[in-house]
């Protein structure tokens, strides 16, 4: 009855439960080495958790939350699990199992497999918790308290031994931006240095960002590293790590940012494929990622509808020192200042160079080094120039050429083997002499850049040759642009068998025509400038915008014959559309249309001088005026003679932050309530005389509302 019993149950463990329960014998082995070595590896990550954690509390920089005891509290729970395992899995009741001896043998090969199976889930889960949140960051200390913090540290005594030594310990807290960790550390090492000359050169140190004080990058760098080793993956990595490429307090455009991600190649990997609105989709969720993180801060500009990131100029200077890994390769990446000085480098020092970056380096010339291993080259000084590009010839694996902005004598006509370009951006860049790039030998070209230049500065003909563009962006200064030229760019951008992307600036009839017939562009389309046409029938574009699944962006500028819809009943899909300016349009008398644009953002609406309601009433408004204007931020009305409303009812504007309201004499009351923008609204900017003749229909609402206005006296 025994071997009946026991039979019974190995029966009942391996057979009635399925291929999955028969893989806890089978696979044991194999499971037990994983679980030995991820636990190893989740034990080693205890170790340095406690250590960086205690260590951060001592400076007041981060502290623990119930998050990170929990995991702590787990990992100690499972280690008398873990404990019986490896003695159990030290038994040979496993191998005895499979060469088919005692069935009492298979059962506890079964009851260990399973076990081990489960702790593996268990230590799986354990080591893909990545601790965005452990680690909470105080916030920056004010002047006055980063100074008594700093003071605390460096100690009376020193502080008292020369006169001076106060006045530079106050200009030293102050380069460390209120950092509480580095107000500590910094403070710590100044302690007992009494040496005038000593206090000058540590501040004249701290300055320079190459410069890494040991004691900070020890004592600071390794806690704030912590964040940067729980990054999901090394596509999160190295997505920081670009942002130290910028200079110190420069506030970066979420949208740039993410363009050069993509040109380096950093976005759309793995084996799906993705596509260029994916990547922009992703890079987004890294931003997100890394404020969380506490690696970047976001910077909204609602005034302008425009949102950039910016990095603490601590964690900026640990992100060059983890870029140039970890100091032992310091020519690794050149940013600023210390790109001026590269002409004193030997062939050693500028074989190791991989990217460059200068932005707001002093003015004066310079020439393009021969950086062999070069990927990334940026140079946008607005008051610096390059003389001499010949060497990008010899850079063969250039990925990166970022010009925007730089003023160009010679430009890149010279040069024909430039294969390995993925990103070039030639935004705002002036040109000597009207020359023209040649782009035909740029096969892997992947985002080509030229908004606000003064032409178009590639040849068409070579346009057709750029088999692998993605992403294409064009407007210009002026507004001399042929019809012809233009209706022949559209249609080498149509033949463009890769293009997802495209963001435009059309000045004629013929091109706009040409455009809207192109059922692949109108695919493309995210961002479209119309400016200086003849006429335009609202209704036709309107329906024709209602077709570009990724518009995010409308421009119509001095456009002398607006002809309008005559019903405002008219129903358009402007699914995207989150950004919208109308400037010097005479003709046209409302904006109805927006009210199907449910992500609408920004709305700037300049010298239309015969609009006389933003938005019309329609007849089933007074159910759906909540749907009018849910997520816009900025509103702009300027120099608008005939406006006298805006809504002839309040709306609800949960996302609104800021109204701007400049000489518009007839618009004598505002769509608001008490319970308007209510959590959002932040500045209402307008003329003190607008500003007291508006009417209310509740003057509490003025009065709720006077805290936020801002006067404007100045011509905008």
């Amino acid at each position: 009855m025994e071997v009946v019993g026991v039979l019974w149950e190995v029966a009942s463990c391996l057979f009635s439960c399925g291929n999955v329960h028969a893989a806890y014998v089978y696979k044991l082995e194999k499971n037990l080495e994983s679980l030995q070595r991820k636990w190893v590896n989740l034990q080693s990550i205890r170790k340095d958790l406690h250590r960086r954690i205690d260590d951060a509390e001592e400076t007041g920089e981060m502290k623990r939350t119930e998050e990170v005891n929990g995991w702590l509290e787990k990992v100690q729970n499972l280690q008398k699990v873990m404990e019986e395992i490896q003695n159990q899995g030290s038994q040979e009741t496993h191998n005895k199992c499979l060469s088919g001896c005692c069935p009492k043998n298979c059962v506890s090969s079964y009851k260990l497999g399973k076990r081990v199976m489960d702790m593996l889930k268990e230590v799986d889960g354990l080591l893909e918790k990545r601790f965005v949140d452990i680690t909470c960051k105080v916030e920056c200390l004010g002047e006055q308290e980063a100074f008594e913090l700093f003071c605390e540290m460096v100690g009376e005594e020193t502080l008292s031994s020369h006169q001076d030594i106060r006045k530079l310990a106050r200009e030293m807290a102050k380069e460390c931006k209120g950092l509480p960790l580095a107000l500590v550390t910094v403070g710590r090492a100044m302690s007992g240095v009494k040496s005038v000359a000593a206090w000058s050169q540590a501040i004249h140190d701290l300055t320079r960002s190459y410069f890494i004080h040991k004691k900070l990058e020890e004592d600071v760098f390794h806690i704030l590293k912590l964040s940067y080793d729980r990054l999901p993956n090394e596509t999160h990595k190295s997505c920081f790590l670009y942002c130290a490429l910028y200079p110190e307090d420069y506030e970066v455009e979420v949208k740039d940012l993410i363009d050069r991600w993509i040109g380096e190649g950093f976005l759309g990997k793995g084996r799906m494929k993705k596509s260029i609105y994916d990547m922009y989709e992703e890079g987004e969720s890294i931003i997100e990622k890394l404020k969380l993180s506490r690696l970047l801060e976001g910077v909204e500009d609602y005034r302008n509808g425009t949102f950039r990131i910016k990095m603490h100029d601590v964690i900026r200077d640990m992100a060059l020192w983890l870029a140039r890994d970890e100091d032992g390769n310091k020519d690794k990446v050149v940013v600023e200042g210390e790109a001026l000085g590269m002409s004193e480098m030997d062939f050693e020092r500028l074989n190791d160079v991989e990217r460059i970056s200068i932005i707001n380096a002093a003015s004066g010339s310079w020439q393009v080094p021969s950086c062999p291993n070069l990927l990334t080259l940026c140079v946008k000084a607005d008051n610096m120039s390059i003389t001499d590009y010949s060497n990008l010839e010899s850079m063969t694996k250039l990925k990166v050429l970022d010009l925007s902005g730089n003023y160009v004598v010679y430009i890149l006509t010279e040069i024909k083997e430039l294969m390995s370009f993925e990103y070039l951006n030639l935004s705002g860049a002036k040109f000597g002499n009207g020359l023209q790039i040649v782009l035909k030998n740029c096969k892997k070209l992947r985002v080509l850049l030229m908004e606000n230049v003064d032409s178009i500065i590639i040849s068409l003909e070579e346009i057709a040759s750029l088999e692998q563009l993605k992403v294409f962006r064009l407007s210009y200064r002026s507004e001399s642009t042929r019809a012809e030229e233009e209706k022949t760019l559209i249609e080498k951008l149509e033949c463009l068998p890769k293009l997802e992307e495209l963001c435009i600036q059309l000045t004629t009839t013929a091109g706009l025509r040409k455009l809207l017939e192109s059922n692949k562009l109108r695919d493309c389309l995210r961002r479209f400038l119309l400016h200086s046409i003849t006429s335009l029938d609202m209704a036709s574009f309107l329906a024709s915008l209602s077709k570009m699944k990724h518009l995010e962006w409308v421009e119509l500028f001095g456009i002398e014959n607006i002809m309008e819809s005559s019903s405002i009943a008219d129903i358009f899909h402007l699914c995207k559309l989150r950004h919208v300016q109308i400037r010097y349009c005479h003709s046209i008398t409302h904006l109805t249309w927006l009210r199907y644009a449910p992500l609408l953002e920004y709305l700037r609406v300049f010298s239309c001088g015969s609009i006389e309601e933003v938005v019309k009433e329609a007849e089933d408004d007074r159910d759906n005026s909540n749907d009018i204007f849910p997520n816009l931020k900025t509103l702009h009305l300027s120099n608008l003679g005939k406006l006298n409303s805006i809504y002839k009812r309040a709306l609800a504007f949960p996302s609104l932050k800021h109204i701007g309201v400049y000489h518009c004499p007839k618009l004598r009351k505002l769509p608001l309530n008490s319970n308007s923008a209510k959590d959002s609204l932040i500045t209402i900017k307008g003329e003190s005389e607008w500003w007291n003749n508006l009417e209310w229909d509740d003057v509490a609402v003025k009065d709720l509302l006077q805290s936020k206005f801002q006067s404007y006296d100045v011509t905008e």
